[in-house]
């Protein structure tokens, strides 16, 4: 099993982070883990500039997008996993997505693998309605786009108060979809 683990947020090895270890741990089937960290790798914002249509399948930026692209397109489970700004996808997270233009500009998609996605969204304010919803949002067309069924999307709100490792509800979901992967695989 192929997963591809994309962390958005803009601190290292703090609530985003700890929640997709507690997450990774919990997966007992076999499996090889790409994670890019937006702290770690380069990506530069979309310029729009329509160069991957004509150009199917290239983008005319050239920078660590060309490999996530790749991996994005064969994985079998997709994680994002990033805090909320404001209600809403921090910068450079925001930017791999918009990248993301190349792959929906493609009039071929059957390179892109049927896959699953996770979403952690990590919230430092206390809960209130509609705190992952632009998070939601921008993940609709990203989902078709990549050919993804979602399997789960862990919201931890309050987590400038309660740590994610902290937060036993959101920790049992995370487990629950885990325990799901490894029965999937196995049933297989």
């Amino acid at each position: 099993m192929e997963i591809v683990a994309i962390i958005g947020s803009h601190r290292n090895n703090q609530n985003t982070q700890k929640a997709l270890d507690y997450f990774m741990g919990k997966i007992k089937v076999e499996h090889e883990l790409f994670e890019y960290n937006v702290n770690q790798i380069n990506v530069q914002a979309c310029t729009a500039c329509d160069h991957c249509i004509p150009h199917q399948g290239e983008c005319i930026i050239k920078d660590d997008m060309t490999e996530i692209y790749k991996k994005m397109e064969s994985c079998d489970l997709l994680i994002v996993a990033s805090p909320v700004y404001f209600s809403a996808f921090p910068s450079k997270i925001k930017a791999l997505i918009d990248r993301t233009q190349m792959i929906y500009n493609l009039e071929d998609k059957s390179v892109i693998k049927n896959k699953k996605i996770l979403i952690i969204g990590i919230g430092g304010a206390p809960y209130y309605p509609r705190q992952f919803q632009a998070v939601d949002n921008t993940l609709e067309w990203y989902k078709k786009t990549l050919s993804c069924e979602e399997i789960g999307f862990v919201q931890f709100s309050h987590t400038d108060e309660l740590p994610a490792l902290d937060n036993q509800k959101c920790l049992e979901e995370l487990a629950a979809i885990a325990e799901k992967i490894n029965m999937s695989v196995v049933n297989n």
